[in-house]
This record gives C-alpha cells, sequence and structure tokens, in this order.
C-alpha cells in the first residue's frame, strides 16, 4: 500500500498557540557549520518580542494535526535608494528536527507572504549568519543578496560595565532624541527617519519591556536598550555537546551628534554595569561597513560577526559601503 500523504495545514498563530510556539523555537535550534548550535528560548510569553515590532503575523504548521514549524512576518517602513518603501521582515522560521528535508519550508514561506500580500510589501528581506549552513542552504538561489551586510557586535556587560552615566529620557526629550538618532544615521540603506510621533509610537507598544526610562542621554548621545533577558534565554551547545544558558539585552536605538561618539560608549558601559548587576551578560548592537557609528562601536570591548541580507524583490542601491546599512535591532 502507498504511503499516505501528510496532511499539511499553514494557519495564522493566536495567542493561545503562545507555548506550542515556544515549544518548537525551543526544540528547533540553529545549527552553525563548525557544529555549534543555539536555542531560543521564549519562555511563558512567546509574543513579548512581537509586540515591540508593532505589526507582526506568525504562521504555525501542522502536519497531520501535529505542530510542527512556525515563521514570523513584520511589516514596517524603510529608505532604500532615498525612495520609502514597505518591507517585510521574514524571522524567527523554525522547524521540528523531524519534519526537516520534507518540504514544509517552502511551504510556510509563501503561505506567510501570500496571507500578508493584500496588505501591501515592497518586498521580503531576512539576515542569515554566513556559518548558518542549513538557512543558507535555503537562501542560496533567492535573488537579492546584498554585496554587504550588517555586523553584530557583542559586548560583554562585565568587560564593558563602567560608572553611571546620563539619565533617563522623558517625553519631553523626543525632539532631542530624534535629532540625535536621524542625524546619527542619516543616508544608511534600510534607516527610516523619526518623528517625535513616531518614536513616542515606539515606545508605547509595551512599555513594560522598552518604553522612555529604556533611552539614556548624555549631552549628545542617546542608547535605547531592551533588557530582553527578562523574557528570553538563550542555550548554547558546542561541538562537543557542552551546553550553556545565558540572558543578554540589545541596543534597540542609538546615536550621537559628531564629536560624542566617545559619549556613546559611556553610555553603553553603564548599560553594561546595569546589565551585569541583574544577571545579563552581553549587550548586541549593529553596525555596519560606512556606517558612522563603527568607529564608536569597535571602540568597545567587543567581537563583531557579519551577517548577509537577502531584500529579493529590490536591487541593493548603489554606495551601501560608503554610506551604511542600517539594522532596527527590533527587527531582528
Amino acid at each position: 500500500m502507498a504511503a499516505m500523504t501528510p496532511d499539511v495545514v499553514v494557519r495564522e498563530a493566536t495567542l493561545a498557540d503562545g507555548p506550542l510556539l515556544a515549544e518548537i523555537e525551543r526544540n528547533a535550534p540553529l545549527v552553525f557549520a563548525d557544529g555549534r548550535s543555539i536555542a531560543i528560548d521564549r519562555g511563558d510569553d512567546y509574543f513579548a518580542a512581537s509586540r515591540l515590532m508593532g505589526d507582526v503575523t506568525v504562521m504555525l504548521a501542522e502536519v497531520d494535526g501535529e505542530p510542527a514549524g512556525a515563521i514570523c512576518g513584520a511589516l514596517h517602513p524603510v529608505l532604500l535608494g532615498g525612495l520609502e518603501r514597505r518591507m517585510l521582515y521574514i524571522h524567527h522560521a523554525r522547524i521540528l528536527p523531524r519534519f526537516q528535508n520534507t518540504g514544509l519550508g517552502r511551504r510556510i514561506s509563501p503561505a506567510l507572504m501570500e496571507r500578508l500580500k493584500p496588505l501591501g510589501y515592497d518586498s521580503p528581506y531576512w539576515y542569515i549568519a554566513p556559518a548558518n549552513a542549513r538557512s543558507q542552504s535555503f537562501a542560496r538561489n533567492s535573488p537579492g543578496k546584498w554585496s554587504v551586510g550588517p555586523s553584530w557586535i557583542t559586548l560583554s556587560c562585565h568587560n564593558n560595565a563602567g560608572p553611571a552615566f546620563g539619565r533617563e529620557a522623558t517625553p519631553a526629550d523626543a525632539h532631542e532624541i530624534v535629532h540625535i538618532l536621524n542625524s546619527c544615521h542619516e543616508g544608511e540603506e534600510m534607516f527610516f527617519p523619526y518623528t517625535a510621533e513616531s518614536l513616542a509610537e515606539r515606545l508605547s507598544r509595551d512599555p513594560s519591556q522598552y518604553g522612555w526610562p529604556n533611552l539614556w542621554l548624555g549631552d549628545g548621545a542617546v542608547a535605547g536598550v531592551w533588557p530582553e533577558g527578562n523574557w528570553i534565554s538563550v542555550r548554547s551547545t558546542d561541538p562537543a555537546g557542552n551546553t550553556t544558558v545565558s540572558r543578554g539585552a540589545a541596543v534597540l536605538d542609538f546615536g550621537f551628534l559628531p564629536g560624542a561618539g566617545a559619549e556613546l560608549r559611556v553610555l553603553l558601559r553603564s548599560w553594561c554595569a546595569w546589565l551585569a548587576a541583574r544577571g545579563m551578560v552581553e549587550l548586541t548592537a549593529f553596525t555596519s561597513r560606512g556606517a558612522r557609528s563603527r568607529p564608536a562601536l569597535k571602540g568597545m570591548k567587543g567581537e563583531m560577526s557579519d551577517f548577509d541580507l537577502w531584500t529579493p524583490a529590490l536591487p541593493e542601491p548603489p554606495g551601501t559601503t560608503k554610506h551604511g546599512l542600517y539594522v532596527d535591532h527590533i527587527y531582528f
């Protein structure tokens, strides 16, 4: 008797699916070419990070009624080559190991894009680490790979901890913060300039995670940090099978005026001390070749790793290596 074709259903997830989605991600680690693996644990609140993104859709794949995989998409505006575009960020794609290599990945991605097509977007996009062999293989034949990708800097909180510095922002600081952010990142591809209104909306999505007090101000610099370790932990396994669990934080908004790069470093060191006191081991931020922020961030004690970027429906604008590429760390 011929084997029965499995019944595959891909549907939009609901809040009630949170525990299932978290279980899939815990048990579908990212595996790298050198034998390392990383598994994300979103605990009891799978949708915590999604709330900060604002406009997010999560799709859940079931095979014969059994949860098998998930993928997420977030819509947001960017500037590419000076033109406003609406982009679909593809992320948190996970398939349980026993369903991998079955073609399921080729079904959930189109289902997500088809679900969001009526809302309108110019291109999907995604980031992949060069050492992530499985995801690189999946994307290898996709068009739109950029010649330059973002650089992810990981700062040890212990090694970078410094004295308290700066003050917590308030809504009255909105225009000052917007000026600093826009001045620092102007011209970087994928950066969408802030207004006081858009900044306030961003900080109102879930203030318990990321609100005005999470932005620390100096005289010419600002650093906004999400202590994601309060909601998310990371399980890392080396090739020998040794496992460690850690919690960290992410720099979601940062910038400095000309000549204030050193002040940004002081703010980040102050954040590192605050995070270390609360059991978080690392603080991450994004920069790129050509970005004004790169020299400032390279001046700290950290490790930098590069990611590849794809925008399959839009070409890379010319001059990216000259003026840089921006990553909104919320969308990562």
